[in-house]
């Protein structure tokens, strides 16, 4: 393990453990020798010095640290925030993953490059993985009433959270429901397909789905085998430190 010490010179924000689920000790999380970060596009946090710390942890407790890019997925966020049509979407979409790999690309230069690799959304879409588990997750939306009762919730928290923030809805709220349970459907299958794929612990700056915590319990029956075996490790970053 790279100690955190290492990359003190670049008087980062400090970043601790909030919580894993399932529940497991420090012991057993970095027995583990891979880990994922998944980046949401519009979220500041994975920005700047904040991203550079969270991207630092991560190569200082794990062998390998993958970056998966959620440009392609952030074409439902435009539809739902600036009212794109699919296309239109679609490019806005991967302009601003375009963005984000050059300026992670840039910060990827300061850490060792044999442990972080970056990659990009689209392409985990046409595994085999993520056909077989999508599908899964899409007959428990249609056939199980707490699952899908459960994916709408958080769908609606993400909603009324960009009100709050001042950031008015494009949509009406039930397509911005319906637009963000699709959203929802996807990354957890493509969270369901990095873990079959030997990714099966995800760093985040913030909490857990509430739908990925009831999966997490054992409250669905059917849940693609990928998601049964993810650990999700919520972390904070002390961002009173940051610039």
């Amino acid at each position: 393990m790279i100690s955190d010490s290492q990359f003190e010179n670049l008087d980062l924000p400090s970043v601790n453990i909030v919580r894993t689920i399932p529940k497991i000790s420090e012991e057993e999380l970095f027995s583990y020798k891979r880990c994922y970060i998944g980046i949401s596009l519009d979220n500041p946090i994975f920005e700047g010095k904040s991203l550079q710390a969270l991207l630092s942890w991560g190569v200082g407790h794990f062998d390998q640290c993958l970056v998966v890019v959620g440009d392609y997925l952030q074409r439902y966020n435009e539809r739902i925030l600036n009212g794109l049509k699919d296309d239109a979407a679609m490019k806005a979409a991967q302009d601003a993953g375009d963005s984000f790999m050059y300026t992670a690309n840039e910060l990827l230069q300061q850490l060792p490059s044999q442990k972080i690799r970056l990659t990009r959304w689209k392409p985990y879409l046409q595994s085999s993985e993520y056909k077989k588990s999508k599908a899964i997750l899409d007959g428990l939306f249609a056939s199980d009433s707490d699952f899908r009762a459960s994916v709408e919730k958080d769908a609606f928290s993400f909603a009324r959270r960009q009100t709050k923030q001042n950031r008015p809805l494009a949509v009406p709220m039930e397509d911005a429901i319906k637009l963000s349970c699709q959203y929802l459907l996807e990354e957890i299958a493509v969270f369901s397909t990095l873990s079959e794929q030997g990714w099966k612990v995800e760093l985040y700056p913030g909490p857990e789905l509430n739908v990925l915590v009831d999966v997490a319990k054992g409250k669905y029956l059917g849940v693609p085998k990928g998601l049964k075996e993810r650990i999700n490790v919520e972390l904070k970053i002390h961002e009173s430190t940051i610039d």
